[in-house]
């Protein structure tokens, strides 16, 4: 396998007329023929050298002198010869006869084989590209390795489930004729085969008019046999008692009157009659002609499983590049996709992010550019090119013998997780066609018409405003995430005692007033989606953020009023609270005081005339009877010098330690608390044990994953209005596996048309917004839909969708300068290091960079590195998406951040 820009030397050695056949072929591939040269013929009496008729035989015999060497070719005998290697130090009696003959030459028909019958000049071309796609829009994936053993068919096996499990019909392929592994699995699931790979082979065979009536006949008739839910499988021939090699293989199907995409055509022909709209075919491995008429078709996904090993990632490698120059894809096809199996994410990290970098770089030249001048498109490129990581795990070794007990097993590891990308893009899209510059046709689910999307992008724009900051955010709904179901789970009749943790932005106060609006804790539960909670306790607001709305403050007013203790008794108010911590902040507390003075806002909050002196005794006697719950937020706003404070830090440590402690020592705990505190203000306070701390109500801790960011886009752009009632069902109760397509009518499939080469857009949202601990905060989400729908706004060209690619690209811009302001109000320190970053020449911003270069210190870089701004690899460092575009970095070849960035989500997924 030669590419274009390689470098080809005179061979060391030609013993035979195959090492002159393989040179002349190398050379053609490389578009190192003479313009006057047509086809060349060796064979083991001679090789035959066909020119034009206007060139001469001499010219051709000095330049196959020149290709072969110095002296290798001369006369013998009255005949031109060219010389073969011998036994050193003899005179070589090893001749090939050369003939050279002057002719035109009719163009020669190009087949997909790796080993092209014709040496001739068009082997430096591409082979010519399918004409039309394939017959009723049927997607066709092959999985392919180098190397045997990689995991393959086992990944072929969950790919395959994954998809049917989605509703949709798959036609599974055992192709690999010499070792088959998904026939053995359905074999001894005691199934009988009636049709398998080689009858259809046989039956494409016979065919005499180059259609596969007979054949899809056939194959229509007796595969529905062998379904096993939603896969049809077409083992590779009936009978496994015959381990001879096959009797027809594709290449015999490459006959002059068919197509030279006949298999392909047929099987998706035969799949379109059996109703299946995916067809996943699992090929055999290396450089195989078995392989070769599949691969080489370019509407085929093609799908290379490989592991970290040299051989396995070389040979990988090869067979990409080696495809990119013969079978290129063109915009319309599917992108090939690379999965890194059976690698250890603690000891093989930086091997597979290597590995990542080199297959995504081999892949992307098999694409043609689609980014316009002056448009940074790492995202979309990356989240395109991404190879898939699957992390090795030990129960996947030994594998069962029937499909049943295969698919168990796979379902049990969750093998199909990380290929989620790949299964969402063999899925056939619901959405209608669309051009390059935007839909062919309106989807139904979209209101149609200039006016209608321009006001919907302005409703969506306005409604994610008002909730991108919770303070000024008056709204009473809210999407349930996993967390708070987790803490009323746990809690159904008893107080909750617990700390909500999360970053800035990660949707606390916003938590806050929602738990406050719903007045008790069923009425909460019941908006969470939690039943079996029989806890009858009102909720008490004690601090709230002081940055409320004067609405939003009145409400909470008439909330503290209704828990208060007694019907006449008036709640403290926020400022008068905030006066008596502050006051205790002046002074030098023991833990018990400054316990006290937090029980004292508890206790005043409910309208109990209680000092700290006092309070412990009358919060047991009003507990013996009652029943509350209390809520604290806004405590950054009375500890803003917690980092140098050992006052601030030991208030806070109390409220979160001691408080809860003593709460806990009431008979029956009929007082619940629950503190809503930023992560970085708790580390900064409980510097032993933080580990544990955390870990104790880890459950309750803000953090949205991937599935609950995408359903938070979901829930505002159904919660604003602007988006269809009837596109979906409510964001809460879609399932994982259905976010995708529910967001389709928000900004469509991919970052483009449907059947394009861009970034799926779920996929690009998810990337861009991420940091590299695996963090998407709930802010970021609703400042990015804000921007992106006010972007929109004047966009034409995408009527189908309310976010437009260009627009959701720009936008982005916007949130990472957010995110970048909201880091460094959150950490000082954090944002001290970010504003070194930008502050620094432009030539200096380019990702990945040394600590030299950015005149950081090694633990300036690790405090970066734990707040997911920066990744080390090695002795290079790299941004998220998220901070890069607000500091100004530029990429600088090919970045691993979505490498990285996936690695990390590996990780989490197997903890």
């Amino acid at each position: 396998m030669i590419m274009p820009d390689q470098e080809i030397k005179v061979p060391d050695r030609i013993y035979t007329w195959v090492d002159v056949d393989a040179h002349l072929a190398a050379l053609a591939a490389a578009g190192r023929w003479p313009e006057w040269l047509q086809e060349c013929d060796a064979f083991w009496d001679g090789l035959e050298v066909t020119i034009d008729p206007q060139a001469s035989p001499q010219e051709a015999t000095a330049w196959l002198g020149d290709v072969f060497g110095v002296s290798s070719t001369t006369l013998h005998e009255g005949e031109t010869v060219l010389k073969l290697d011998d036994v050193p130090g003899h005179p070589s009696a090893r001749l090939l006869p050369i003939s050279v003959r002057r002719r035109e030459l009719e163009t020669p028909r190009r087949e997909p084989r790796w080993r092209e019958r014709r040496i001739v000049r068009s082997l430096g071309e591409p082979l010519p590209h399918p004409e039309i796609p394939f017959p009723g829009n049927v997607r066709i994936a092959a999985m392919h390795s180098f190397k045997g053993g990689v995991g393959r068919t086992l990944h072929g096996v969950a790919l395959a489930d994954a998809i049917a499990q989605r509703g949709e019909r798959v036609l599974l392929v055992d192709a690999d004729l010499e070792a088959p592994g998904i026939t053995w699995m359905f074999r001894a699931q005691g199934r009988r085969v009636d049709f398998g790979y080689e009858d259809f082979l046989a039956l494409l065979h016979s065919s005499d008019d180059g259609r596969p009536d007979d054949a899809v006949r056939l194959g229509a008739a007796y595969l529905p046999n062998q379904r096993i839910d939603n896969v049809i499988v077409m083992p590779t021939r009936r009978s496994l008692l015959d381990i001879a090699p096959p009797r027809l293989e594709p290449t015999d199907l490459l006959t002059p009157d068919r197509s030279i995409y006949y298999l392909t055509e047929s099987l998706a022909e035969l799949a379109e009659r059996l109703g299946a709209r995916t067809v996943l075919i699992d090929l055999r491995a290396g450089s195989s002609e078995l392989a070769a008429p599949i691969l080489l078709d370019p509407r085929i996904q093609r799908i290379f499983v490989t592991t970290v090993s040299d051989q396995s990632l070389y040979g990988t490698l090869r067979t990409i590049q080696e495809l990119g120059r013969r079978a290129p894809t063109r915009t319309d096809d599917p992108a090939s996709v690379a999965v890194i199996t059976q690698f250890r994410e603690d000891g093989h990290r930086e091997l597979a992010v290597s590995a990542a970098t080199r297959l995504r770089d081999a892949i992307s030249g098999t694409l043609e550019p689609n980014t316009q001048e002056g448009e940074d498109r790492t995202v979309d490129r990356d989240v395109t090119l991404e190879p898939i990581f699957s992390v090795f795990q030990d129960r996947l070794l030994a594998l069962p013998a029937s499909w049943e007990a295969v698919v168990d097993l796979v379902r049990r590891q969750q093998l199909a997780e990380p290929l989620a990308p790949l299964i969402e893009g063999l899925v056939v899209s619901k959405e209608p066609a669309l051009t390059d510059q935007g839909p062919a046709t309106e989807p139904s689910h979209v209101i149609t018409g200039d006016n209608d999307v321009t006001r919907l992008r302005g409703v969506l724009s306005e409604f994610a405003g008002r909730l991108a900051y919770a303070e000024t955010a008056d709204d009473t709904d809210f999407l349930p995430t996993e967390s708070l179901r987790k803490m009323l789970v746990s809690h159904r009749t008893e107080p909750p005692l617990c700390v909500v943790t999360g970053a800035k932005g990660s949707g606390k106060t916003f938590t806050q007033l929602q738990m406050c609006f719903r007045g008790t804790w069923p009425d909460y539960a019941r908006d969470v989606g939690v039943d079996g909670v029989t806890l009858d306790a009102l909720l008490a607001p004690v601090l709230v953020s002081k940055n409320l709305s004067e609405s939003a403050l009145e409400r909470i007013g008439e909330i503290q009023r209704n828990a208060s203790a007694f019907r006449d008794a008036a709640p403290a108010t926020q400022l008068e609270l905030r006066d008596l911590i502050d006051q205790a902040l002046r002074t030098q507390s023991t833990n018990v005081q400054w316990r006290r003075v937090w029980l004292t806002c508890m206790a005043r909050a409910l309208g109990i005339d209680a000092s700290p002196e006092d309070v412990e005794r009358k919060l047991a006697d009003f507990a013996s009877t009652n029943m509350r719950i209390f809520l604290f937020d806004g405590l950054e706003d009375l500890l803003q010098d917690l980092l140098d404070s050992d006052v601030q830090r030991q208030a806070l440590r109390v409220l979160l330690i001691d408080c809860l402690d003593w709460l806990r020592s009431l008979r029956g705990r009929p007082l619940g608390l629950v503190i809503f505190v930023r992560r970085d203000l708790v580390q900064s306070a409980i510097r032993q044990n933080y580990g544990q701390f955390f870990a104790r109500y880890s459950d309750y801790e803000l953090k949205w994953n991937h599935s609950e960011a995408l359903r938070l886009a979901l829930w505002v752009a159904q919660r604003s209005g602007a988006f269809p009632q009837h596109a979906s069902e409510a964001a809460a109760s879609v399932r994982n596996q259905d976010l995708s397509t529910a967001l389709h009518p928000l900004w469509g499939e991919k970052m483009g048309s449907p059947k394009s080469r861009e970034a799926r857009s779920d996929g690009w949202f998810l990337a861009a917004l991420s940091d590299f601990n695996e963090q998407i905060q709930a802010r970021d989400i609703v400042t990015f839909l804000k921007e992106s729908a006010a972007l929109s706004v004047e966009d034409r060209n995408w009527p189908a969708r309310l976010l437009t690619p260009a627009a959701m690209r720009k936008a982005l811009v916007q949130c990472s300068l957010d995110k970048i302001r909201a880091i460094t109000e959150e950490s000082p320190q954090v944002g001290d290091l970010l504003r070194r970053l930008d502050d620094l020449p432009s030539d200096k911003k380019r990702i990945p960079f040394s600590p030299e270069t950015v005149d950081l210190s090694s633990q300036q870089l690790e405090v970066l590195a734990g707040n997911g701004v920066v990744f080390r690899e090695e002795d290079q460092y790299w941004i998220p998406e998220i901070f890069r575009h607000g500091l100004s970095f530029k990429a600088t070849g090919r970045p691993k951040i979505l490498a990285i960035a996936n690695l990390v989500r590996q990780r989490n997924n197997l903890d």
